[in-house]
């Protein structure tokens, strides 16, 4: 073989072989239009334009289709709730008996905010106000989504035969049959492109306020141990909240499993550190984040590449 035969052979074998090597990182997120697909979406683009790291992103229906897979090692990442992942990593709740020790969290995020919206002229000031109306329940193909109404329905101190429940798989569904008139409420997480949607179609909506006693809270924390109620204030990006408005918050993480490198999880973690104004620009939800929180404990071991960026960065709060 003639040194150029041997040196354009040389030159394709290197290029297999950093193919071989490059890892699609598969982000599973719930379905087009809800919050955590747009969230997801974000992720893999700034992971791919800043990070030189090949995403995919995929559509299920929620947590409990999504981590289970990541344990199994058919996906890699998510963006799932605190709840879920401690609950998918110790084998508890909706993943019981199944535990997924190699969950590891990438970085705590943004809290999610979620509450019931209605027609913003309705005259329905707090869903206890709704009793005997058509509302969406439901909500069981995504264990987060389940897990919020049932939540919401325990802080309101209501239960569903208080009202005409119309059965909705999910979030997206419930907000097609409001804006089809079929419901007169719905939950959804603020700050969706749904939501958005559905805002212009109905000629406004409004989210109702959450109760915040201490009896609600502690009926709240019967369904969702770390939640919290808290007051969000109305900007262009959250349609329905017209005026401050108390709803449920909880912490969502970017999950990832042992499968991930060191190498990509740093990177990853450096992603969430550095890049927060690109992700931002693609879903304003990551405005919400505070860098300095991303290495917080939340029940769920971190990876170790991700724990090294942090710990580099001076940020690590975790044993």
């Amino acid at each position: 073989m003639t040194c150029k035969r041997l040196i354009i052979a040389a030159a394709v074998m290197a290029v297999a072989a950093v193919t071989a090597q490059a890892q699609t990182l598969s982000i599973g997120t719930s379905p087009v239009g809800t919050l955590n697909y747009s969230t997801g979406n974000a992720l893999g683009k700034v992971m791919t334009d800043s990070a030189g790291l090949r995403a995919r992103v995929v559509p299920f229906g929620g947590g409990q289709h999504v981590l289970p897979l990541i344990g199994r090692k058919e996906l890699e990442l998510s963006i799932s709730t605190a709840t879920d992942t401690i609950n998918a990593f110790e084998g508890k709740e909706d993943f019981k008996g199944k535990p997924n020790p190699s969950l590891r969290a990438i970085g705590k995020v943004f809290p999610f905010a979620i509450g019931w919206y209605v027609k913003k002229d309705s005259p329905y000031k707090t869903l206890t106000d709704l009793k005997g109306k058509k509302i969406a329940v439901g909500f069981t193909a995504s264990s987060a989504q389940e897990r919020f109404f049932r939540a919401s329905f325990a802080t309101y101190g209501v239960t569903e035969k208080d009202f005409d429940g119309v059965q909705a798989p999910h979030v997206v569904r419930g907000a097609d049959d409001f804006m089809q008139g079929k419901v007169e409420a719905s939950t959804f997480a603020v700050g969706a492109g749904k939501i958005a949607e559905a805002n212009a179609k109905v000629g406004g909506l409004r989210f109702l306020n959450v109760p915040d006693s201490a009896d609600a809270i502690k009926r709240l924390r019967t369904v969702l141990p770390r939640a919290s109620v808290s007051v969000l204030n109305p900007a262009p990006q959250f349609a329905g909240i017209v005026a401050p408005t108390k709803l449920i918050f909880e912490d969502y993480l970017v999950v990832g499993g042992t499968q991930i490198s060191d190498g990509d999880a740093y990177k990853l973690a450096k992603v969430l550190y550095e890049e927060q104004a690109k992700l931002a620009g693609i879903a304003k939800t990551y405005e919400q984040y505070k860098t300095a929180e991303l290495g917080a404990d939340r029940g769920v071991p971190f990876h170790p590449g991700a724990m090294k960026y942090y710990k580099e960065k001076g940020i690590w709060k975790g044993n």
